[in-house]
C-alpha cells in the first residue's frame, strides 16, 4: 500500500519518538512503517537499523541552520539583478539517555573497551559518521527523517543532576549523500492504519441557492473533511456519527448567474468522485 498522507490535518504532536542508525550509505525503508508499537516499527525498518535508545523527553531533538545569508548582487543597470545561493549546514542536537558503549561512541567520538567491560575514552576524538532514522509518531501518523550520511559526536558537556536523566548532548552533522542532504517525509498514516477513502452518491437538492443548505450522502464521510463546489469551499460541513452524511451550506461565489458545478467531498484519506450541482443565482 502505497502511503497516505494527510490533506486537511496534517499537523503533528510527537508525543513519542525513535532515532535509530545504521551503517552509512543504508537506504532509508519502504514507507509509511508500522508505528504499532517498537516491535512492530523494528520489523518494519529492518534489521540494518539499531536504536539510539532512549532520548531527552523535556529537550526533543533541535534542527539548526547555518551559513551566510543570500546576497542581492547587481549591475549599474539592474540594482537587483540576482541572488546568490550560499549552501546551508544543517545539525540536529540528540540528548541521550542511555549509558551504553554504542551511546559512549558516538558521544566521546570512537573509543575501546576495557577487559573489565568499561569505556575507554579516545585521545582524539573522531565523529563517527552514520546513516540515521528519526520516527516522530503522533497517534496513528507519523513523519520519517532519514539521513544517508551524518557525522555523529559530542557536543556540549555532560552533568550529572540528582533531579533529573543524565543526557549526553549528540550534535549530527548532515553530510550530502547520494540523494541530496537528507529526505523527510510529509504527515503519514502508518502502515497498519485502515484507510477509507470517502465516496458520494447524491447531493440533495441538485440545484439551490448560497447560503442553502444541501445534504450529501455516501460512506466514509468523516471530520475533518472539505466540500468543494467546483473551486469555492463549502460553509460549515456537519457530519454524522456514522459518516454517510453531511451537511454543508452552498457558497456565495464571485461569478454571477446560474453555476454549474462538480461536488466533492475531500478527506485525509483522498477524495471523492464528483456529483453535478448547479449554483443557483438567478
Amino acid at each position: 500500500m502505497p502511503p497516505t498522507y494527510l490533506t486537511k490535518d496534517p499537523v503533528l504532536v510527537p508525543a513519542t519518538g525513535y532515532v535509530f542508525v545504521a551503517p552509512e550509505g543504508t537506504p532509508k525503508p519502504t514507507l509509511p512503517l508500522d508505528i504499532r508499537n517498537l516491535r512492530t516499527l523494528r520489523e518494519s525498518i529492518g534489521t540494518s537499523w539499531a536504536s539510539i535508545g532512549n532520548t531527552s523527553l523535556e529537550n526533543g531533538i533541535a534542527h539548526e541552520s547555518a551559513g551566510d545569508d543570500a546576497e542581492v548582487l547587481g549591475t549599474w543597470q539592474n540594482p537587483a539583478l540576482r541572488t546568490t545561493n550560499p549552501p546551508r549546514i544543517y545539525t540536529l542536537t540528540l540528548a541521550l539517555a542511555d549509558f551504553t558503549l554504542d551511546t559512549y561512541k558516538l558521544y566521546y567520538g570512537g573509543g575501546d573497551v576495557a577487559a573489565d567491560g568499561s569505556f575507554i575514552i579516545p585521545t582524539v576524538p573522531a565523529s563517527q559518521t552514520k546513516a540515521m532514522l528519526i520516527v516522530a509518531v503522533d497517534g496513528d501518523r507519523h513523519v520519517v527523517e532519514y539521513y544517508e550520511r551524518a557525522s555523529m559526536i559530542g557536543a556540549e558537556g555532560v552533568t550529572y543532576d540528582p533531579a533529573a536523566l543524565t543526557e549526553m548532548p549528540v550534535t549530527a552533522t548532515v553530510l550530502g549523500g547520494t540523494n541530496g542532504l537528507g529526505e523527510i517525509s510529509p504527515v503519514m498514516w502508518g502502515k497498519a492504519g485502515e484507510i477509507n477513502p470517502p465516496t458520494l452518491t447524491a447531493v440533495t437538492p441538485a440545484t439551490a441557492a448560497p447560503g442553502t443548505q444541501v445534504q450529501l450522502t455516501g460512506t466514509n464521510l468523516n471530520a475533518p473533511l472539505t466540500v468543494w463546489f467546483g473551486i469555492y469551499e463549502g460553509v460549515n460541513p456537519i457530519t454524522t456519527p456514522t459518516g454517510t452524511q453531511v451537511t454543508v451550506t452552498v457558497p456565495d461565489p464571485v461569478e454571477t448567474g446560474d453555476l454549474p458545478v462538480q461536488v466533492r467531498v475531500e478527506t485525509n484519506f483522498g477524495e471523492s468522485a464528483e456529483e453535478d450541482f448547479t449554483i443557483d443565482q438567478s
